[in-house]
């Protein structure tokens, strides 16, 4: 089964200025101010995921692995590069946020409290059979990110290239609002 590789929070990567210049600079910083309404914050935990030939991230909602804190907690994904379709992009289903008896089941979970693994299905096809919504994604190019809230289902397509796809996960919320404490901090 495809898994995303990689760094993840390896703190000797996402600590490096150029790094968090892109991640925590001000344009991104400034958006989210904007966006919400007050002071923005991220979490200290950055994923930075290096996904080769074969990889790829199961069907999921954010919110399993990082609801402790405020819900209005944003996603944003980053590639480091161009990424072509073959090398395996975020990949979303459009609508699967209005999926009330998901969320209001699996979008309660919480992978450590309830000891799962955190993912939702490895069929796209039946998540579209059984609740609605339709799969979407495109190429990005260097300079691009992707925002969306913490009940949009989304993976990433295998990579089926010979390359690296290189991305970021960071998440923005409040300054004011309350943080899952499992990202913040040591």
């Amino acid at each position: 089964e495809p898994t995303s590789t990689g760094s993840m929070g390896n703190k000797a990567l996402t600590q490096l200025p150029a790094f968090k210049a892109v991640v925590e600079g001000a344009p991104v910083m400034d958006f989210f101010k904007r966006f919400l309404g007050g002071d923005a914050r991220t979490f200290d935990f950055k994923w930075l995921r290096t996904a080769g030939p074969g990889s790829g991230s199961p069907i999921h909602y954010d919110i399993v692995f990082m609801g402790r804190g405020t819900q209005e907690l944003y996603s944003c994904w980053t590639p480091f590069g161009d990424v072509s379709l073959d090398m395996g992009p975020i990949v979303f289903c459009i609508g699967s946020n209005r999926f009330e008896k998901v969320r209001a089941t699996y979008g309660k979970a919480d992978v450590d409290r309830d000891m799962i693994e955190g993912h939702f299905s490895d069929d796209p096809l039946e998540i579209v059979e059984k609740f609605g919504g339709h799969w979407a994604t495109t190429t990005f190019s260097a300079g691009d990110l992707i925002i969306f809230n913490m009940f949009l289902m989304h993976a990433s397509l295998v990579n089926t290239s010979d390359k690296i796809r290189i991305t970021a996960d960071t998440r923005y919320q409040l300054a004011s609002e309350p943080i899952d404490e499992r990202w913040v901090g040591e």
